[in-house]
């Protein structure tokens, strides 16, 4: 093994030990001082005299805190101090002429510590997504997490409980396909093209088998994860009565196979077809907004309505405005806070009146799913396919 011609570390390896000793014990809220570095066992001999030590800190953090034309922002540091953040932390007293940069100011070392890229917040946001993602094994999952909390971290960040038990789901789709049809679909809306691919299904020998001969062309605008699974919202152009129909329509990506950029040429600079514009779409989010699935149910796709439901709320019989139990959550599982609270029925049962905005095609579904539950009163036509759909099903079962 080749070792050190010297017993000194060089210049290089002084700072390199000092940053990494700083990145992993370090933070605002954890500072240090060159006495409490040189009683830590092992950076003494990279420390030096006092002089030396000085020189090193002070060069690091000129070389890491200042670009070409001057001090960087406050929040871009990595190496900061106290007497270093006096000396620059106003820009507009900074003289940054060459003069001033070639010989730094002589400064003492104190509240000392590493800025760090990420956040402890921030950190636990990766990590959940990283958790939750649908395209990583478990073995991949645990390496790129050892390897965040390694190196964006400290000792101080409080590490919890980073493996979750999970239950089978039905994903059969290799997952190296799913994540080359996420960055060929995102490559699309990034540049506003359409794409194209096969639309498929399973089989009863659990193939992917194509839906239909030809391919599908669509204009792409966002990809959504919702339920364990990844969604395009898109717009196929469908040509009825010789007029073109834009409506948003909503795809399963790990139903897609042979994804690809029609007519993309990066050579000559080709990007591909132009997409549909947005405000072209019928019925699509102009912007995204975080709350679009409580009003798309399983991500239904047909337009949002006002929907009035009666719901099954025991209050005593001899005061109806005392309730018996706490029986709302599964509204705040589907709609979150956007359902609205109307009334009481004035008599027995006295049941409870709310409004949703929700998807006719979803709302027919989910209230015979709370069909115990759950009573839909308005608009009629969509209490009049629930009684469809339920007279199918007293036929299918002999009721």
């Amino acid at each position: 093994m080749a070792q050190r011609k010297s017993n000194r570390p060089s210049k290089f390896e002084r700072s390199y030990r000092i940053l990494e000793y700083l990145k992993r014990n370090t933070d605002s809220e954890h500072t240090i001082t060159q006495a409490m570095l040189r009683r830590v066992p092992g950076m003494v001999e990279y420390m030096g005299y006092k002089e030396t030590f000085n020189d090193t800190v002070v060069n690091m953090a000129m070389a890491m805190n200042f670009k070409e034309y001057g001090v960087k922002p406050r929040d871009e540091w990595k190496i900061i101090f106290e007497d270093f953040e006096g000396e620059f932390g106003d820009e507009s007293e900074l003289d940054d002429s060459d003069e001033e940069l070639d010989n730094p100011p002589r400064m003492r070392i104190r509240g000392l510590h590493y800025n760090h890229t990420f956040s402890y917040d921030e950190i636990n946001y990766l990590i959940e997504g990283i958790l939750f993602s649908k395209t990583l094994n478990t073995e991949t999952t645990n390496q790129l997490i050892k390897k965040i909390e390694e190196n964006l971290t400290t000792k101080f960040y409080p590490k919890g409980p980073k493996k979750i038990c999970t239950v089978q789901e039905t994903v059969l789709v290799d997952r190296t396909v799913l994540r080359e049809n996420l960055l060929m679909i995102q490559q699309a809306i990034d540049d506003k093209v359409q794409i194209s691919f096969r639309f498929n299904g399973y089989n009863h020998k659990k193939e992917l088998k194509p839906l239909r001969n030809k391919r599908d062309i669509v204009s792409p605008y966002y990809i959504v994860a919702s339920s364990g699974r990844y969604y395009l919202l898109a717009c196929k152009e469908i040509v009825h009565d010789n007029q073109t129909i834009k409506n948003m329509s909503i795809w399963r990506i790990d139903l897609m196979t042979e994804v690809e950029i029609p007519n993309r040429d990066e050579v000559l600079g080709k990007k591909g077809i132009p997409r549909v514009k947005k405000d072209s779409v019928e019925n699509l989010p102009n912007k995204w907004s975080e709350d679009f699935q409580l009003s798309h149910l399983n991500m239904s796709y047909d337009k949002p309505i006002s929907i009035k439901l009666k719901i099954k709320s025991p209050k005593k019989d001899d005061d109806p405005t005392e309730r018996l139990k706490v029986d709302y959550t599964f509204m705040y599982d589907w709609f979150g806070d956007t359902f609205t609270y109307l009334e009481t029925e004035m008599e027995s049962p006295y049941d409870d009146i709310v409004q949703v905005i929700c998807s006719p095609y979803a709302m027919v579904n989910w209230a015979l799913q709370y069909s115990d539950r759950v009573e839909v009163l308005e608009p009629v036509d969509v209490r009049n396919e629930v009684i469809k759909k339920i007279k199918k099903l007293n036929n299918k079962y002999g009721i």
